[in-house]
């Protein structure tokens, strides 16, 4: 894969609740535009560290490792790069679990961060692993990931479509919005 000059890169964010397909859905696209995406730091930090323990100090390190990861797979992008989560997120865990935000977190959030704003919908069946434990809140975790949104007010698109499907109508999504 050929790279593209930094500043060509643009820059996808793909968020929403537990068990809504953002993984496979960022490596399909990474696979379909021949490039590389940002995995979930979280879930490799907690494959080490117990998820029924965490403070609100491992949500600052995971959010710090997250940044550090965009950057580093921002060198390896080509044309685009998806990142399989954002600060939103981990500002939306820290409030439900703690009723509060470090501001690390919440003055890094900024409405340029990405190109496109993707929010995965409910619309999928739940998969539960062992990191998974809110089925209870998808609808309420998706409201909230559209309430920062707009409270950041940017464009954003919701995914929907369930397998092939839902591959489809995000790269139609993504090529509506940069007419590649």
């Amino acid at each position: 894969m050929e790279k593209t000059t930094d500043n060509a890169i643009k820059k996808i964010v793909i968020i929403g609740p537990e068990s809504t397909g953002k993984t496979v859905l960022c490596e399909q696209l990474a696979n379909h535009f021949k490039t590389t995406y940002v995995p979930e730091y979280a879930r490799s930090y907690f494959d080490k560290n117990d998820i029924n323990n965490y403070s609100i100090h491992d949500l600052e390190i995971i959010a710090k490792k997250q940044l550090e990861l965009e950057k580093k797979y921002h060198k390896k992008a080509n044309q685009f790069l998806f990142c399989d989560t954002s600060l939103i997120t981990i500002k939306i865990w820290s409030s439900h679990k703690f009723n509060n935000v470090p501001k690390f977190i919440s003055n890094s959030i900024k409405p340029h961060d990405y190109d496109l704003y993707l929010i995965s919908n409910n619309d999928v069946p739940w998969v539960p692993d062992p990191q998974r434990r809110h089925e209870d809140l998808r609808e309420h975790l998706f409201k909230s990931n559209k309430h920062e949104l707009q409270k950041l007010d940017v464009d954003y698109k919701i995914i929907k479509g369930i397998g092939e499907d839902r591959l489809k109508n995000t790269i139609r999504i993504i090529n509506e919005s940069f007419n590649s």
